[in-house]
């Protein structure tokens, strides 16, 4: 796992701040993530954030909290 300090952004729009997170990779982005005390992995889902134009993928605990993260692991959307 790599440790990451993260531009987290919450359901709402809001930002959260910095947010140190630890992930690990595949080869073209995030496959499992450690956030807020919960561990999300890659749903196969992998999209474009629409308002930033960058590359995501869609992460979920097995509890169905879901989260969006950029390839490189530096932005989170929580959703």
């Amino acid at each position: 796992m790599n440790t990451i300090n993260a531009q987290v952004t919450d359901t709402n729009h809001r930002t959260r701040g910095e947010m140190t997170i630890e992930v690990n990779f595949d080869q073209v982005g995030p496959l499992m993530v450690e956030h807020d005390g919960k561990t999300y992995s890659y749903t196969h889902k992998a999209g474009t954030n629409n308002k930033t134009g960058l590359a995501v993928r869609e992460m979920a605990t097995c509890d169905d909290a879901r989260l969006w993260i950029t390839l490189d692991g530096a932005q989170v959307w929580e959703d």
